[in-house]
């Protein structure tokens, strides 16, 4: 796979500018078009040994949902999970409290009226066990299915038990075995092994909030300084399958790159019919989370064709961001995809975010269209 220097020069001075303006700090960028790696670009305003590399793995937080959301089409792919089955099929002590009739798909849709998370300490969050006990004892806030409330936090246990109820892997084997594996990727992990701590990126916190609040997130140290909570190495290598993943913009794109054309190496992971599905649009209306507008295929993001996004306005386009401004996604009309990880975490209506600058010129340079 050999990178397109002109791509590159484009990418870096880009990179360069938003370093300048003292906006981004480390960045990693990394794109496939038709089956091969076209950006594989790391900058970083730290030299020496604190510097960012290609292979270190930044905290990413939702883009997290869009490769467990992966791992659900996976495994009905396989015929261990269907869509529309009802959790209970799965995971029959959720069923308490007006949940019986809850859907996979309204998991993945953020319809099942579950946005909230208990209150909960650090410890307790890393709990896998103890955090799924307290979303059985939950009451939906909201009539399942009807209002479209973005599941921010709890998404990852949600939908992460019902896949571990149906496979008898957590969440994190489950990536490593049908998704890393198959692609030879090494540098993600939703839970970071120990071992690979030395090889983890810090996140800074610009102080800018987002719109997530203590209820949405369930512990105080996340809404206070989230790039705290996300350096925390407990939190790291604990099962967190809606915000903890750990990984690098190649390893990432790697993944978005398998499910578009031929795939990579010949490893396609979904097949087209089943992407087809995934990228359908299931909801395109104001989340009473996010308070704005956010359109959802099965548990990915898509264009919102009045929204300035990086992943352009084209339908049928699908991916997901993450809290702070990373992204990632894929365009099977044009057999592209692309990464974009960062350790600043910025929120700011004041300037293009760096991700929606470098991919609007990658698809310029390779004459994908905009719309």
């Amino acid at each position: 796979m050999t990178q397109n220097p002109q791509l590159h020069a484009i990418v870096l001075q880009i990179l360069n500018q938003y370093k300048s303006q003292g906006i981004e700090e480390g960045v990693q960028v990394a794109a496939y078009h038709q089956g091969k790696l076209v950006v594989d670009i790391v900058s970083s305003t730290v030299s020496g040994i604190n510097a960012l590399r290609l292979d270190d793995m930044i905290y990413s937080w939702s883009m997290t949902k869009g490769i467990t959301a992966l791992a659900v089409h996976i495994a009905v792919q396989k015929n261990l999970l269907s869509y529309d089955d009802f959790v209970v099929r799965y995971w029959p002590e959720f069923g308490a409290h007006g949940k019986e009739f809850i859907t996979l798909r309204q998991l993945l849709i953020h319809t099942a009226g579950l946005p909230n998370m208990p209150r909960v300490s650090i410890t307790e969050m890393c709990n896998w066990e103890l955090m799924c006990s307290k979303f059985e004892a939950m009451v939906p806030l909201t009539h399942p299915g009807e209002v479209p409330a973005y599941h921010a936090i709890s998404y990852g246990w949600l939908v992460g038990e019902v896949l571990r109820r149906a496979t008898g892997k957590t969440v994190t084997q489950f990536v490593q075995d049908h998704i890393c594996a198959p692609l030879g990727i090494t540098n993600l992990h939703i839970g970071l092994p120990a071992h690979r701590s030395v090889d983890s990126a810090r996140l800074i916190f610009d102080g800018v909030h987002g719109s997530l609040n203590l209820d949405h997130c369930g512990t105080a140290e996340m809404v206070d300084n989230p790039a705290l909570f996300a350096n925390n190495a407990l939190v790291q290598k604990s099962c967190m399958p809606s915000i903890n993943m750990m990984t690098s913009a190649r390893a990432l794109a790697t993944v978005y790159a398998s499910l578009v054309g031929h795939g990579v190496n010949g490893v396609r992971l979904l097949n087209e019919r089943t992407v087809d599905h995934a990228r359908s649009v299931q909801r395109y209306a104001i989340d009473a989370t996010a308070q704005g507008v956010l359109v959802m295929g099965l548990g990915f993001q898509l264009p919102a064709y009045d929204i300035v996004s990086a992943m352009g306005q084209r339908r049928g386009v699908f991916g997901h961001g993450g809290w702070g401004g990373s992204i990632s996604f894929a365009d099977p009309e044009n057999d592209f995809a692309f990464a974009l990880t960062k350790t600043r975490m910025v929120n700011s209506d004041d300037t293009l975010p760096v991700s929606f600058a470098v991919a609007q010129a990658i698809r310029k340079e390779l004459g994908i269209p905009e719309e």
